[in-house]
This record gives structure tokens, C-alpha cells and sequence, in this order.
């Protein structure tokens, strides 16, 4: 009636059809929402160069954008989405009181990216989202939550668990006082679980594990369902429940709709892993080799990982040359972009070599990851870190040849990286601070006493507060080995020191932990029995 009345040019046929093409959209008619709207926006742009003026008002323009976008993301167009709220937050920064859409704009055009795996481009958007939508409202509000949400998974995806556990806490604490959550509390604390499960607090993961399977039960989400019970089991076997830990990985591979599926090989693999670490190595090779003899694709994206587990069986073994041929098949199934897998495999090489005494091969080996890594334009933190492991490899090599020099410099490049990438207290940096003191006891002990005493002084100091560190955690099963090996060192100092007393104190701790039999501390502390008995003697004379 419009178009005849009064034209196709004017404000109220236009208006007419933003809020047609808007109505299509909630309907689900998405393709004649976007034929619809690309009405208006031909003549927009048309009006734009001629006039030098919009059609509507500016608020109606921000709908027809707003609804262009969403039928670009229903027809599955990311990226033409993308440049329509990329056209959006150029308009709207242009007019006054903008903070409101400015920040919801600047939010799904970081989430866009995010689903993009542009993550390193999103994150600064969301941030900016965040930080005004905490300016506007108030710290329950719902548009606040889903930033935070937003924030903390990308961060997470970027490697800062620091920052992405500090939002996930802000997630977990708020979650049942916000109205109308656009954000579902499973994905929350699963996502949550996940994080905390990599920092090492296991009890916390499993908490929230616990919560989200709790909640997963009502969200008709099965496949969910599964991967949260696979992501339990993984952090129950980490705290030593081996039973409950079995009778999950049990539970999901006698679920029909399960099989032949990733997560199934997933959970087949994973259980594999809880096998060797009881000592049932054979069984879960036969696992091994029926998971690699299929051939579904279904057990590709494990198939890595198990040529990577048995070629570390087979080091253990003695077995070096087998071992270099499933590192070798291993580096094979990587995916071309996929860093990580390259470097796993590499320093596994390393370490064969090492083991096998061809320590110069390791260091060569080594120096072309370093080499490697250096020319990846992609610099940021998963890198730095991919680094450190490599560098820590390298202090363990020059240390097995004798040069602790080297491996003192080595050491402190990893802790150094440690220290700001993961932070102080952070589980792997109080290992590596463990690792260079005992470098530098090692070294203290080729000195005159006289010039030792004070590297040994400092050493100890460090290993006192590590231990501190470590008991604070309050997970004494995870954590065991750690403490175990700190004062395994200590209690070596204190036999340098003369004080047989304080060692034997010490000694009885580290009686009643629990270590593995194959494990190399084992050795270390029969060593310091040895030692401790012959200061006694010495003593007692």
C-alpha cells in the first residue's frame, strides 16, 4: 500500500521494510528476511551518495543492520556477518549516547572471531565489551555475565588460565543471581572444570565436574553428558580413585550410542593411560594396538598420542630404536598447523636419544625445535611456553653429560618463562624451582666447602618456601612426588650440613608417601639412606 501511495524511495516504505525483514528473521524465514532487508540497504547506500543522509532514523538503520547480520549467520556466512557489525560499530561510534550498542556490537563481532580461532583479535574486543557493560550496568546483569563468559573462554583458549580462572570464579560466584542468563550454567562449570583440571587443582575441577554433570542431566545433551563423565573420570584418576575412575571409563564405552564415535576412542585411550600408570602396561598396549589397527576415522585424532605413549613405553623398556620409530609415526599423524604435536614429538625424540646415550643427537634435535619455534610468526604465550619445555629438556640433557654450567642457563630460561607466563605458585613453576636448585646443589658439590655454603644456603632457603608452596595446594595425593623430592633434597642438605637428625626427621616423612617402585626418585632416595647411615657411623665414632 505504501509503495503505491507513496513510492519505494521514502522513510515509511523502508521502515515498513526493515521491520518486515526483522519479523521474517524471528519467524525463521531467513532468506526472504535477507532479500528483504537488502532492499533497504541497496537504497540506504543509494541515498548515502546522493543525499548524503540516511533513509530512517538512525536507531531503525541499526536494526536493519542487526537483522542483515543475523540472516548472513543463519545462511551460515560468518564472515559477510562479520563486515555488516564491522559496518555497524562504525555507524554507531558516530552517534551520541553509543556506549550501550557500542559494547553489544563490540561483543558478537569478538565472539564472531572467537568461533573463527581468531582468538588474539577477539579478545581485545571483548575486553573493551566487558569493561563498558560493567560501566553500564550492574555487576548481575545478564549482557555483563555473557562478556565475562566470553572473556574467560577466550582467554582460556589463548592459554592465560590466570585471567581466565579469575573470570571463570566472577562466573561461578554470580551464576544464581543473575536473571534470565543467556549463558547455561553446564557449559560454565564444565568449561570451569577443564581449566582448573590443567592448573592441577583436581579437587576444584572435580567439584565442578560434578555440578555440570548434575545440571547436564535435565539438558537432553547427551553427547554433553559423556564428555563431562570422561572429563570426571580423567580428574579422579589424576587424584588416585582408580575404581570410580574405571567404573566411568566403563559406564561411557557400554553406551550404545557411543560406539565407533571420537569420544569413544577417546575413552579408550584414556582408560589405557589409567591402566599403565597401575602397571597394567600390556593390557593396555593390546588397547593400543586394536585402537591403531581400525579403520575408522573415528580414531584418528588419538592415534598420535598413542604412537607418542608407546614409544615412551618403549624407552622405559630399553628399547630406543622402536621407540624413535613410534616418535617418527607420531610426528606423521600431526596435523601440518599443529605446533604442539610437532614439539611433543620432538622432545620425546630427545629423550630417547638421551636415554639411549647419544646425548649430542639430543641437543641437535632440540636446537631444531628451538629454531623452529623462533620462526613461527605467531608469537604469544602457547609458543613461549612450547619453549620452556624444550629448554627444560635441554638443562636435563647437558645436565646427564656432566656440563652443569649449561644446564644451570637452560634452567633458569624455563623457570624465567614459567614465572611470567603461568605465575609464582603456579604447580610446573614451583617444579622447575625445585629443578634448578638441584643444579645448584650438584654444582655446590665439586666446590670447597668454604664456596659452597652459600649456594647451598641459598638452594635450601628456595626449596623451603617451594615446599610451603606446595602443602599450601592442599591436594597432598596430586602433589605427593613433588613434596617427596623437595625433601629428599633437603634432606641431602641437611647430611652436607653434618645434621643427621634433621635428615633422618625427614627421612621418615618421605617413608610415608607413597612413590611408584619404577619411578627415578626411588633411586634417589636410597641414595640418601646410604648417605644418611654413613653420617650416623661417622657420628658415632
Amino acid at each position: 500500500v505504501i509503495a503505491k501511495t507513496k513510492g519505494q524511495g521514502g522513510k515509511e516504505y523502508n521502515l515498513a521494510l526493515i521491520h518486515q525483514a526483522a519479523l521474517l528473521v524471528t519467524m525463521g524465514n531467513h532468506r526472504a528476511a535477507h532479500a528483504t532487508i537488502n532492499k533497504y540497504l541497496q537504497l540506504a547506500e543509494l541515498s548515502d551518495e546522493i543525499a548524503g543522509k540516511l533513509i530512517v532514523d538512525d536507531l531503525d538503520h541499526v536494526l536493519a543492520l542487526d537483522t542483515c547480520a543475523a540472516t548472513y549467520l543463519k545462511m551460515g556466512n560468518v564472515d559477510k556477518a562479520i563486515a555488516i557489525f564491522e559496518q555497524k560499530l562504525k555507524f554507531v561510534k558516530t552517534l551520541p549516547n553509543c556506549d550501550e550498542m557500542k559494547s553489544d556490537t563490540m561483543h558478537k563481532l569478538g565472539c564472531l572471531m572467537a568461533c573463527k580461532n581468531q582468538h588474539k583479535i577477539a579478545l581485545p574486543m571483548l575486553d573493551e565489551a566487558l569493561n563498558t557493560r560493567k560501566y553500564l550496568y550492574d555487576g548481575k546483569h545478564k549482557f555483563v555475565y555473557e562478556s565475562t563468559w566470553a572473556v574467560a573462554a577466550t582467554n582460556h583458549t589463548l592459554g592465560d588460565n590466570t585471567k581466565a580462572l579469575k573470570e571463570y570464579g566472577v562466573l561461578l560466584e554470580k551464576m544464581s543471581s543473575v536473571q534470565d542468563n543467556p549463558v547455561d550454567s553446564v557449559l560454565v562449570h564444565n568449561s570451569a572444570g577443564k581449566l582448573l583440571f590443567e592448573d592441577g587443582k583436581f579437587d576444584q575441577a572435580a567439584h565442578s565436574f560434578n555440578m555440570a554433570l548434575r545440571g547436564s542431566q535435565s539438558s537432553h545433551n547427551p553427547q554433553l553428558k559423556a564428555e563431562i563423565t570422561l572429563s570426571l573420570a580423567n580428574v579422579l584418576s589424576a587424584r588416585g580413585e582408580t575404581d570410580k575412575a574405571f567404573e566411568l571409563y566403563d559406564e561411557l564405552l557400554s553406551t550404545k550410542s557411543l560406539k565407533r564415535t571420537k569420544l569413544f576412542y577417546l575413552v579408550l585411550f584414556n582408560k589405557s593411560l589409567l591402566l599403565i600408570k597401575i602397571g597394567e602396561v600390556e593390557e593396555a598396549k593390546e588397547i593400543f594396538d586394536k585402537i591403531l589397527g581400525t579403520k575408522s576415522s573415528m580414531a584418528n585424532d588419538v592415534k598420535g598420542s598413542i604412537y607418542m605413549t608407546k614409544g615412551n613405553i618403549a624407552i622405559t623398556d630399553g628399547k630406543i630404536n622402536e621407540a624413535l620409530v613410534f616418535f617418527e609415526k607420531a610426528l606423521d599423524t600431526a596435523e601440518e598447523d599443529d605446533v604442539s604435536a610437532y614439539v611433543q614429538a620432538k622432545k620425546n625424540m630427545a629423550n630417547a636419544y638421551l636415554k639411549g646415550g647419544q646425548s649430542d643427537k639430543a641437543i641437535t634435535t632440540l636446537e631444531d625445535v628451538l629454531e623452529d619455534l623462533s620462526g613461527i610468526d605467531e608469537e604469544g604465550k602457547v609458543v613461549d611456553l612450547l619453549k620452556a619445555e624444550i629448554w627444560n629438556t635441554m638443562s636435563r640433557v647437558y645436565k646427564k653429560k656432566g656440563d652443569l654450567s649449561q644446564a644451570k642457563n637452560y634452567a633458569k630460561l624455563a623457570l624465567g618463562t614459567y614465572k611470567s607466563e603461568l605465575g609464582e605458585n603456579n604447580p610446573v613453576t614451583l617444579r622447575n624451582v625445585s629443578n634448578l636448585q638441584l643444579i645448584l646443589l650438584e654444582e655446590a658439590e665439586d666446590l670447597p666447602k668454604g664456596d659452597a655454603k652459600s649456594i647451598i644456603d641459598a638452594a635450601k632457603y628456595e626449596m623451603e618456601g617451594t615446599l610451603d608452596a606446595f602443602e599450601s595446594l592442599n591436594d597432598t595425593w596430586t602433589y605427593r612426588l613433588d613434596v617427596a623430592s623437595l625433601k629428599t633434597n633437603l634432606a641431602l642438605v641437611s647430611i652436607w650440613q653434618g645434621k643427621p637428625k634433621k635428615a633422618k626427621k625427614l627421612m621418615r616423612q618421605i617413608q610415608e608417601i607413597e612413590i611408584p617402585p619404577e619411578h627415578s626418585l626411588v633411586h634417589r632416595v636410597e641414595v640418601l639412606e646410604g648417605r644418611l647411615q654413613a653420617l650416623e657411623k661417622k657420628k658415632g665414632k
